[in-house]
């Protein structure tokens, strides 16, 4: 893999300029303070590099044993601290693998000669793999492994993950709420709130028109809805005012048309109780509004 060097035009182009970024210098040729400017340098890059390149790095530091530089990581709730440690044992002959994970609220070091444990069982950091053969090791046969959690993909959950999430008794998403989707169904169709009505004729020129808010499911919200009512003639039509149009069950909240339209609150198992009385007999409508909705039930009164 080859990757492009800059120019001698483009490096020269940097003389006695000053990177925006990290404050560094680019010496000219000739510059009397040459060395000086270059511990600088030095200082500023080593500063750059300690905060990510070098925490929780390992290294080599006998002919079986490895040390791990200090370091810190967070789980999105807690942030944990690793003071560093020297002189960890490695197995002879084998690939091992190096990691921290969680143990009693503290990162714990692990190495072993079998592999990294699963993400979804096991969260931990994956630091490095060591290649040990006839009791030693060199620097080149540590494989740096830190990056793949830095850089991890944005989603990893498998199929498995998802059904334990969905369906698993034992899962932890049951504690905290359900997830099947039974129970996404359930939350959404609360929200959706629907009138059922009926009418009913006393055939005596008066009659009632129970409205009922339910769920997407038809069942009962039991709770209280603003729910308009307007009496009419025809099948969505405009009010017409009658002898009486009132409220049976349910509070009145605004009269819109005298005994023709109202807003009614309804009482807190969701329902609103029309009463009608007219004075001929005909097919009447009422009809009743909940979140901009309408709907409309027929009664035909008899009796006058």
């Amino acid at each position: 893999m080859s990757e492009l060097q800059l120019t001698d035009a483009e490096a020269n182009a940097l003389h006695g300029t000053t990177d925006s970024d990290t404050d560094l210098k680019y010496h000219s040729p000739g510059d009397a303070s040459y060395f000086t400017e270059g511990q600088r340098q030095r200082h500023r890059l080593l500063t750059l590099a300690k905060a990510i390149s070098n925490s929780l790095r390992v290294f080599r530091d006998g002919a079986l044993t490895f040390g791990v530089r200090a370091g810190s990581a967070g789980d999105g709730e807690a942030t944990y601290s690793y003071a560093g440690s020297a002189g960890n044992a490695l197995t002879d002959d084998a690939t091992n693998y190096i990691y921290l994970d969680i143990d009693s609220a503290a990162l714990r070091l692990v190495c072993n000669a079998t592999g990294l444990p699963g993400a979804s069982t096991t969260p931990h950091i994956p630091l490095a793999t060591i290649i040990t053969a006839g009791g030693s090791y060199d620097c080149d046969d540590i494989t740096d492994l830190r990056a793949s959690a830095v850089f991890a993909l944005r989603s990893a959950m498998t199929a498995a993950n998802l059904n334990t999430l969905v369906a698993g008794a034992a899962s932890n998403a049951d504690a905290l709420h359900e997830h099947g989707l039974a129970g996404l169904n359930d939350a959404a169709q609360d929200m959706i709130p629907q009138l059922d009505l009926t009418g009913t004729d006393d055939a005596d020129g008066t009659g009632t028109m129970a409205i009922q808010v339910e769920d997407a499911a038809g069942n009962n919200l039991a709770a209280q809805f603003r729910v308009r009512c307007w009496l009419s003639t025809s099948y969505e039509g405009a009010p017409v005012a009658e002898a009486d149009f009132s409220v049976i069950t349910g509070t009145e909240l605004r009269e819109i048309t005298a005994d023709a339209d109202y807003e009614v609150i309804s009482d807190a198992t969701g329902l609103v109780v029309m009463n009608i009385d007219v004075a001929d007999d005909d097919t009447y409508y009422v009809m009743a509004e909940v979140n901009g909705r309408i709907y409309s039930g027929p009664v035909a009164i008899t009796g006058n």
